[in-house]
């Protein structure tokens, strides 16, 4: 008996290129680690379907070329889906699964019959397709590992943030005379008017009892840029992007959060530093002196296919799995539990931990961002329980009402119990609508009479340039009061942009 020809290998190639691809589309807004199963399975999987074929079918070469067609037709049909959802011809949505499926099946169908039937002389072929699924393969390869370079470079430090704000040298002080600082980033976090007029949610409650609390918090605030890592790498850094660099392209945006003028800064006085697992990696400062984060028993986790990562998730909806995936039984949404839920556990550890940082060492610089309100599907009820809705009213509304009611707790428990009246910045990098992106909120509280410095225009490129000023006899000029929007697929292509407000 002939043996099979296991060097045709393209097959078992291309389905895992179908997982390191997508890692590697994704990997600056995740972590390597997240992806590892996924490459894992599709490996596995694609070389338990190759071993089928192989096993079922006499000529080698055609069961190579039938399983790498049954492997495009597995993994590409979400892709091909999520390209035309929703369209219509002649006013019918045939953009929808009942229609996209059979034909889908179909093609695949004729495709594996003129394979099996017809072709001839493959040979040349499948040599071909062995050579085109190792570039495609090593591609993101490339990409990713060159990602990861840049950055264990900006997490160890390695990188370079060069200063351009003008920070100067000060007379030594004693740490105990020295205010603990925070900087709170609520992901996504919309201006009191613009979500009265887009979402019909009067927050001005919150904003009362802020001020009630001492908070100053301007009318007309904007960020300076449409997402997180843009605006974070503007604001701790005192500076637009396009002031640190002539390329705006080749700013490293993740070196820019981790080792920020305020850090460097604050640590050269004696402050400790203290951070928090976010669920966003670039976000998440792991040499900080404090490093508060949720323990995860990784190695069992990995063998945990109940839960989910929100990649995984966005995996199988690359795959003809989507059409379970979607089918939102109530069997699978108790076998998948939705990643979601690990980022409201998350959420509700950070804050529990936030109002225990007064009892750290003093002085500190307390960074957290918490992803929320942040995206769809909103994940808090009013009352704090996990609730996943992708209607934005009013879940958008319920979910704001327990983060202000937990965020006005923190920041009570942080004033009562600081020796020293501490400096705290409430912060939503950036507003939730497309056409409202750039209107967030913005709270200051600047004790000691510090808030007489504030304006009602202000953007977070000067938040720390007034804290330095006001605090630690710095003499550094304000800088113009500027939002850039740029949308994700074209993330550099600023457009200044601003929203009217009444002051």
């Amino acid at each position: 008996m002939k043996k099979k020809n296991w060097q045709l290998y393209y097959p078992i190639l291309l389905g895992t290129y179908a997982a390191v691809g997508l890692v590697g589309v994704n990997i600056s807004q995740m972590v390597l680690s997240a992806g590892v199963r996924s490459i894992l399975v599709a490996a596995i999987f694609s070389l338990a379907v190759y071993a089928l074929f192989c096993w079922r079918i006499k000529d080698e070469y055609k069961a190579a070329l039938l399983c790498a067609w049954f492997i495009l037709f597995f993994f590409a049909y979400g892709h091909l889906y999520g390209s035309v959802e929703g369209v219509k011809i002649l006013g019918v949505v045939v953009g929808r699964h009942r229609f996209i499926f059979p034909l889908w099946l179909v093609i695949f169908g004729l495709g594996a019959w003129w394979i099996y039937k017809r072709a001839q002389k493959l040979e040349s072929l499948n040599r071909a397709l062995n050579i085109v699924s190792i570039i495609l393969l090593v591609i993101p390869v490339i990409q990713i590992g060159t990602f990861e370079w840049h950055r264990h470079r900006s997490v160890t430090g390695t990188g370079s943030v060069g200063t351009t704000s003008g920070l100067q040298g000060v007379p030594s002080l004693h740490k105990e005379q020295l205010p603990d600082i925070y900087y709170i980033i609520l992901d996504g976090y919309p201006r009191q008017d613009m979500l009265l007029k887009y979402h019909h949610f009067d927050n001005s409650a919150f904003i009362q009892q802020l001020e009630a609390v001492g908070f100053y918090i301007p009318s007309c605030s904007q960020s300076n840029y449409a997402m997180t890592d843009l605006s974070l790498a503007s604001s701790l850094n005192m500076n637009y992007l396009q002031g640190f660099n002539q390329n705006v392209k080749a700013v490293d945006l993740t070196d820019r959060i981790i080792n920020s003028e305020a850090r460097q800064f604050l640590q050269g006085l004696g402050y400790n530093l203290v951070s928090f697992d976010s669920g966003i990696w670039f976000t998440e400062i792991q040499d900080a002196d404090y490093y508060i984060s949720k323990d995860r028993p990784i190695f069992s986790s990995s063998f945990d296919f109940t839960r989910l990562s929100e990649f995984e998730v966005l995996f199988v909806r690359t795959t003809v799995l989507r059409l379970v995936e979607e089918s939102k039984s109530a069997w699978l949404n108790t076998l998948l539990q939705n990643p979601r839920k690990e980022s409201y556990e998350r959420i509700l550890f950070e804050f529990d931990q936030l109002q225990s940082t007064p009892s750290l060492p003093v002085p500190k610089f307390v960074f957290i961002h918490i992803l929320a309100p942040h995206s769809y599907p909103f994940i808090f009820n009013a009352d704090g329980a996990f609730e996943l809705s992708s209607s934005v009213d009013p879940a958008l509304g319920n979910e704001l009402e327990f983060l202000n009611k937990r965020t006005l707790e923190a920041v009570q428990t942080i004033i009562a119990h600081s020796k020293i009246p501490p400096i705290i910045i409430i912060q939503g990098d950036h507003g939730l609508d497309t056409e409202v992106r750039m209107a967030n909120l913005i709270a200051y509280y600047f004790p000691n009479g510090g808030a007489k410095v504030l304006y009602p225009t202000i953007t977070p490129v000067n938040s720390f340039r007034l804290v330095f000023n006001t605090y630690f006899g710095q003499n550094l000029p304000l800088l113009p009061d500027v939002s850039y929007y740029s949308s994700y697929e074209d993330m550099y292509n600023f457009v200044k942009v601003k929203y009217p407000c009444n002051p």
